[in-house]
């Protein structure tokens, strides 16, 4: 073992052997080196991130005269860094380091990270950058620090929770989702808007969510009078009394329409309704000449008829089917009447729930399906859902077993 003292006189015997060899060195050159010999002239020792000391450097360097470096400010040294002058050239006496000056680790802050910004390492110099975390936000004025002589700069940053507030609404709008207690809304949260009224459409996102910076991700929607524009008709039908065709109308308005020619048969509804979301009950009536004969039968939207030909007698029928999930309401078949289809079928869409509409929302089907990414509901079908694991139903979330109605369907929240 090694005392501390014994380690003190190692190093000063060390110490005392470079100071001899430097002296005699210097005796040498000054001595026994010639005349001719005298100094060196050319561009001093380049040392990384060192420069030589104010107390070494001179206009002109004789043979055996030594030059010290000191490290640059910010750096730190491992020994001293010495070159003596020797037959016109610069040689190494001792070789020291210069590195920069380390910091501490930095400190960690609640609800945030931090990366290197600049640098490679905690060292004099590098600058960290702190980034909250999801759902939060940075209230600090600044969100760099910098390794100095004396440490890292700044205060540590602070993150607060994100939090948004809600916007003015018009009492048109029903707004779901804004807590009763009158809590903070925070990152994340999700409001539903809906029109209550049939005479009203939404215009905008029927969903808003609270995002980053205790910002809305869109405006809030607004609820505007349903409108139907009349358009251009056929140009044998007609309206019977006002308005004219290209006039607007809103929801609830009919309008009454006819063969301007009375030997015509008008093909399809004769009363239209201006209904939801500024769409007519019933596409607008042809108008055409008498015939017993009627041509290929009208095509069924997600439809289409079991057999198919290209003239068909007064009085004959087409069966129609609908595509698969697709659910038939209304009657099975049209016929020929007067040259005029008759008959109201409609096929009835599916509901479509995939894992990604799911993972939105933190839950799964209840029980096995065939595929458990997706799958298709008939019209009337109900579905069960439960929450992942880890979550609980959100205060305003419909129930679990939910209903397809037309290709439409809501879904739980979990969260």
């Amino acid at each position: 073992m090694i005392f501390p003292f014994h380690f003190h006189w190692m190093n000063c015997l060390i110490n005392m052997q470079l100071y001899l060899t430097t002296l005699f060195l210097v005796i040498w050159v000054n001595v026994a080196a010639p005349a001719a010999l005298s100094g060196c002239s050319g561009p001093l020792p380049n040392v990384p991130n060192a420069e030589v000391t104010d107390e070494s450097r001179k206009n002109e360097y004789k043979e055996g005269y030594i030059i010290y470096f000191s490290c640059n400010f910010g750096y730190i040294t491992a020994g001293r860094t010495a070159y003596v002058c020797e037959k016109k050239k610069w040689v190494s006496l001792r070789k020291g380091k210069c590195s920069p000056k380390p910091c501490e680790l930095p400190d960690e802050i609640a609800n945030g990270h931090y990366t290197i910004q600049d640098g490679e390492d905690f060292v004099f110099g590098a600058t960290i950058k702190y980034t909250c975390n999801d759902g939060y936000q940075m209230v600090s004025k600044s969100d760099t620090r910098t390794c100095l002589l004396e440490g890292w700069s700044n205060h540590l940053p602070v993150c607060e929770v994100v939090s948004c507030v809600p916007e003015t609404t018009d009492e048109r709008v029903d707004v779901r989702g804004i807590p009763d207690d009158s809590a903070p809304i925070l990152f994340g949260h999700e409001l539903s808007f809906s029109c209550p009224k049939p005479e009203h459409q939404l215009k905008g996102n029927p969903q808003v969510v609270c995002a980053a910076g205790g910002r809305w991700n869109s405006r809030f929607p607004t609820c505007e009078d349903v409108t139907c524009k009349v358009g251009e008709m056929h140009n044998n039908l007609i309206v019977k009394g006002s308005p004219q065709n290209n006039g607007t109308m809103k929801y609830g308005d009919k309008l009454l329409l006819e063969c301007s020619n009375p030997n015509h048969i008008l093909h399809g509804e004769s009363e239209v309704v201006c209904s939801t979301n500024g769409h007519w009950s019933h596409p607008f009536p042809l108008c055409s000449e008498r015939t017993d004969v009627c041509g290929p039968p009208p095509i069924l939207n997600n439809g289409d008829t079991v057999h198919r030909k290209e003239r068909y007698r007064n009085g004959e029928s087409v069966e129609y089917e609908c595509q698969k999930y697709y659910v038939r309401s209304g009657q099975s078949h049209k016929t020929c009447r007067n040259g005029n289809w008759v008959g109201q079928i409609t096929c009835l869409e599916p509901c479509t729930v995939n894992k990604q509409l799911m993972a939105e929302r933190n839950i799964v089907f209840a029980f096995w399906t065939e595929d458990p990414n997706k799958l298709y509901s008939e019209h009337a079908d109900h579905i069960t859902f439960k929450c992942t694991s880890n979550t609980h139903p959100s205060p305003d979330s419909v129930g679990y077993r939910q209903q397809c109605l037309n290709g439409f369907m809501n879904l739980p929240q979990c969260q």
